[in-house]
């Protein structure tokens, strides 16, 4: 957690100002890190969790303020899938440091995933797919505002791609 961090210094470092992040969660290795740091070093930042409807475990175990052992359907991000593991360190840290969450259906993973290879040129993952389709969800509300997505990985199979396109 403490490494993944270093995306929250990195982006303080690369940007002047950052008026909300877009995260992908599972496990809430990754935003924990990251709001960590930003939330020290810029407090008005919004930290914002994304995940895919299917595997939103955090989501709900915040909203009922424990942690929940619920069910995961599949889903294209598997880098989110799963539950979170008893006594997480994270859970708090997400309880605490996120200021809102956003949950996208598996359509809108594949469109945001297609959207970053067309517009971009870049492959990304399910996971990355999570917190570009979690933008473009809230994107009227931050229209204007200096926003970062976090673009967690390109590991997807052959197969999972072409499913997608």
């Amino acid at each position: 957690m403490s490494g993944q961090g270093t995306i929250g210094a990195e982006l303080a470092r690369q940007l002047d100002a950052i008026d909300a992040v877009f995260v992908a969660v599972g496990g809430g290795g990754l935003i924990s890190g990251i709001a960590a740091y930003l939330k020290e070093t810029r407090p008005g930042v919004r930290i914002i969790g994304c995940q895919p409807a299917n595997s939103d475990v955090m989501f709900q175990s915040v909203q009922a303020g424990r942690l929940l052992d619920l069910p995961s359907l599949p889903t294209l991000s598997d880098g989110t899938a799963g539950g979170v593991e008893e006594d997480a360190i994270t859970f708090p840290l997400c309880r605490e440091l996120v200021d809102e969450w956003v949950t996208v259906d598996e359509g809108e993973i594949a469109a945001a995933m297609r959207a970053v290879m067309e517009t971009h040129h870049m492959l990304v993952e399910g996971a990355a797919g999570v917190a570009v389709a979690g933008l473009e969800k809230l994107k009227e509300r931050v229209a204007g505002k200096r926003v970062a997505v976090v673009l967690c990985g390109a590991n997807i199979s052959l197969e999972k791609l072409k499913s997608i396109l």
